[in-house]
């Protein structure tokens, strides 16, 4: 027995979703992103090095 066809679903061309601005809010979410785990690398290397000093 043969499987039975899905619906096609319709989704956006690319050019339609260039045109309504898909892709810049993609790019400004992987940046926000980005600017997030770097801040975080920062913030967990600061920690790292006041871990290592030595205090007498």
């Amino acid at each position: 027995m043969a499987a039975a066809r899905k619906p096609s679903i319709e989704t956006p061309s690319v050019e339609e979703r260039l045109m309504d601005g898909h892709y810049d809010r993609l790019l400004e979410s992987f940046q926000q992103q980005i600017d997030e785990a770097a801040a975080m690398l920062r913030r967990c290397h600061a920690a790292m090095r006041a871990e290592n000093t030595l205090r007498s």
